[in-house]
């Protein structure tokens, strides 16, 4: 809608109109891109326009202003699933501030949002393939930031098993995208950040057992698509910013990343539409110095592993972070994706 707006106001001619409605190429591997690829309301009004392609922009609903029309709409809201933990709050928060309808599902049910217009509260049970069709039966987008926690479920219900019924159930109601919030190195069992972690009843091993289930539930599928985002450490730093950020495949570099962003992310990865259909990245802050004058920021998660320039995104935009990335298909022709697809995983 918004490039059609555009057109439509800057196009001098019917020929060059016509022209600039051909689909543009999908970008591979990007290294840096800070092209927009949505115009702010206040842009359009204030460029070389007439009157009355003013007054027709002006009269659009603001739900109109999303990168997709009938994304976040009020028959067909985006479904967070995990609403209520730290960086599931984020990814509503965000929604909302776009005006994008959104259904914040939890274990609970209860709301811990302020009241809006946009807003709609649910009561869902991951680990119920049930309770799951029932909630994504008429939805534009799904968002799974659920994970194991002392009263939400263990890893093998939620991580594992959780998100395999989300997967099929969203592929069964002919939900658009699927954003998977997993965790970076979790194909990477020699590396610390996977030993660590997976201390906490074997959570990765159950998120990559998750993540491997999910693609071949979407191996069939060709209207429905998934992103999953490898984030790694999380934080409570607020956000400084997309180009404090850095994006990269392959499962070969991490660093600690605020909550913001990764739901900054999370959220980009959703309007992007077709950019993001089923690719899989890890995201981990840029880093700095400390006090001290040593170096933070990304690392090889470990000794051996090679990490290529073309696989690593940076720009000025979270849009710009998310554009040109490869697909899992076109990942594993490069040689340097993991197999590890967990230890001792029960069949589901």
């Amino acid at each position: 809608m918004l490039r059609l707006i555009a057109l439509i106001l800057t196009c001098s001619s019917a020929s060059g109109f016509m022209s600039a409605l051909a689909p543009a190429p999908r970008l591979r591997a990007s290294t840096t891109t800070t092209l927009s690829a949505q115009l702010s309301r206040r842009d359009v009004l204030t460029s070389t326009t007439s009157a009355a392609s003013a007054a027709l922009v002006a009269s659009l609903p603001l739900d109109a202003w999303a990168a997709d029309p009938k994304l976040g709409t009020k028959d067909r809201p985006i479904v967070v699933l995990g609403s209520s933990g730290k960086t599931g709050k984020l990814i509503v928060e965000k929604l909302l501030s776009l005006n994008l309808h959104t259904l914040a599902a939890s274990r609970s049910g209860t709301s811990t949002f302020p009241p809006s217009p946009y807003l709609t509260n649910t009561q869902v049970d991951v680990t119920s393939p049930s309770s799951l069709t029932s909630t994504l039966s008429s939805c534009s987008g799904c968002v799974f930031a659920a994970s194991a926690s002392k009263n939400g479920g263990s890893a093998l219900l939620v991580d594992y098993k959780g998100l395999s019924y989300t997967a099929q159930a969203c592929v069964d109601n002919g939900v658009p995208k699927l954003v998977v919030v997993s965790s970076g190195a979790v194909t990477r069992p020699e590396s610390v950040g996977f030993k660590i972690t997976n201390v906490f009843g074997r959570i990765m091993d159950y998120k990559i057992a998750g993540e491997t289930e999910l693609r071949r539930i979407y191996s069939t599928s060709k209207t429905s698509h998934y992103t999953i985002i490898r984030p790694g450490g999380l934080s409570s730093s607020p956000s400084t910013g997309a180009s404090s950020v850095e994006v990269s495949q392959g499962d070969i570099l991490s660093s600690e990343i605020g909550r913001e962003d990764v739901a900054e992310l999370v959220v980009a990865s959703l309007t992007a539409g077709g950019k993001t259909d089923d690719v899989t990245f890890e995201c981990y802050g840029t880093g700095g110095e400390t006090l001290f004058g040593m170096k933070t920021g990304p690392a090889k998660l470990s000794k051996g592993l090679e990490s290529r320039d073309e696989l690593i995104h940076r720009s000025d935009s979270f849009e710009g972070l998310v554009t040109g990335l490869l697909t899992d298909s076109e990942m594993a022709k490069k040689g340097i994706v993991s197999t590890y697809t967990g230890k001792d995983i029960e069949p589901m």
